[in-house]
């Protein structure tokens, strides 16, 4: 009995050592030499293009192609190579295959021709999906490519291909503006080129969003008010963001800014001939508080951050995001009895919503709850949060502060 007790667990052992050890075999071979095996088995490379410093390139290669469901896959469907775009053949490959961000996910045949790409870190789900596209003709980035000339007014197409090529770290912007020259003004409002505004339009200088911002009732009456304020608001506040996180950046280019907000009106005057050339879009205080907000944070001004959070926050937050976030903020920064409380408030409201019930939000309500010297509320939500953490899966390196905030909480008087 007991030699078959061994040789049971040594054989459970064994296979376990073996699932934990499979991944996607990649070859070591010259790309000339693994285009050459690819022809012969008939069978698409996939290159994962990465970098040493790229994290999501380390945090891909430790988490999916370990996964024996991948692992499975691409064995058995591709020919799997890794290479470095910043060496030796790499760098050539990189400019190839116009690689811009990392992990570049490609898929090419033996010819060295590129079939499909993806970009990005990718679970094991959307990671699949982008090689199961890969080998159907009709989903390949290829086939969007080499359609693009012949459909490129095709609003439905155009769409399609944008969609594509927004997952690979390509630039859309002159796809974008050549498709607009070959609509009329009065299609700009039509379901089809509305997506396209909705979904790829960034430029706050662009025509087609100084049309948007102009007919702003006409488009909340056909796609809904708030589906047109959330579009108004990302363009303004992205390009907001970006510009604070300039290297160059500067006061001034910031108030020239707000001031283009403030009054800003419509660029292409022949082309509306008659119509209002200014407007108020409804969203525009909101814009400029989250922009002003923003401003503060970059500044490290927190009195000023705090006071502006203090008097609109009612207004304007509306997400456990946003709670959570200027939450903290207030926590980190200021021991201003009435700002803590204003935060321990908003936490307090928006945990009585079970999906606001986060181990992170339990975490900042904890928080404020020991600065505001409230030892046994603040040890209940600190104890929740540790225990919603666990729950969640992630490392206990993640909630490790919120053990240490604990063992404060204990200490105090």
């Amino acid at each position: 009995m007991k030699t078959i007790i061994f040789i049971f667990c040594f054989v459970f052992a064994v296979s376990i050592m073996f699932a934990q050890t499979k991944t996607i075999h990649f070859e070591t071979d010259s790309f000339a030499v693994i285009k050459a095996k690819a022809r012969k088995e008939n069978k698409l490379i996939f290159v994962d293009a990465y970098t040493v410093w790229c994290g999501p390139c380390k945090w891909m290669a430790k988490n999916i192609f370990t996964n024996d469901t991948v692992a499975d896959y691409f064995n058995s469907e591709f020919i799997n190579v890794q290479i470095d775009m910043e060496k030796g053949e790499g760098v050539e490959i990189a400019k190839l295959y116009e690689v811009y961000c990392y992990p570049n996910l490609l898929f090419i045949d033996g010819d060295g021709n590129l079939v499909h790409r993806g970009a990005g870190a990718l679970n094991v789900k959307s990671f699949i999906q982008l090689a199961v596209d890969a080998q159907n003709p009709e989903k390949r980035f290829s086939k969007y490519r080499n359609e693009y000339e012949s459909k490129r007014s095709d609003p439905k197409f155009l769409y399609e291909y944008l969609y594509v090529i927004s997952k690979t770290c390509l630039p859309i912007k002159d796809i974008v503006i050549d498709y607009f020259k070959t609509q009329k003004k009065e299609y700009l409002s039509d379901r089809a080129n509305w997506n396209i505004i909705r979904d790829f339009i960034s430029d706050y200088k662009c025509n087609e969003f100084n049309y948007l911002l102009n007919h702003e009732k006409t488009f909340g009456n056909l796609y809904t008010a708030d589906s047109v304020n959330m579009k108004i608001k990302d363009v303004f506040l992205n390009n907001g963001y970006n510009l604070f996180y300039k290297p160059d950046f500067k006061d001034d280019d910031y108030l020239l800014y707000k001031n283009e907000i403030l009054n800003f009106s419509y660029t292409n005057r022949d082309e509306i001939l008659n119509e209002m050339l200014t407007f108020n879009f409804t969203v525009r205080e909101e814009i400029l508080f989250r922009l002003d907000m923003a401003y503060f944070e970059k500044k490290e001004d927190w009195k000023k951050y705090i006071a502006l959070v203090i008097e609109k926050g009612d207004v304007y937050f509306n997400s456990l995001g946003d709670f959570n976030n200027i939450s903290w903020n207030i926590y980190e920064h200021s021991d201003d009895v009435i700002a803590l409380k204003k935060a321990m408030e908003w936490m307090q409201n928006t945990l009585k919503d079970k999906d606001s019930q986060q181990w992170f939000a339990y975490d900042t309500y904890a928080a404020l709850l020991f600065k505001l010297k409230k030892k046994q509320e603040a040890k209940t939500a600190a104890l929740k949060a540790i225990e919603l953490a666990k729950v969640s899966g992630i490392s206990e390196d993640e909630y490790k502060p919120t053990r240490e905030l604990l063992e404060r909480i204990e200490k105090m008087n």
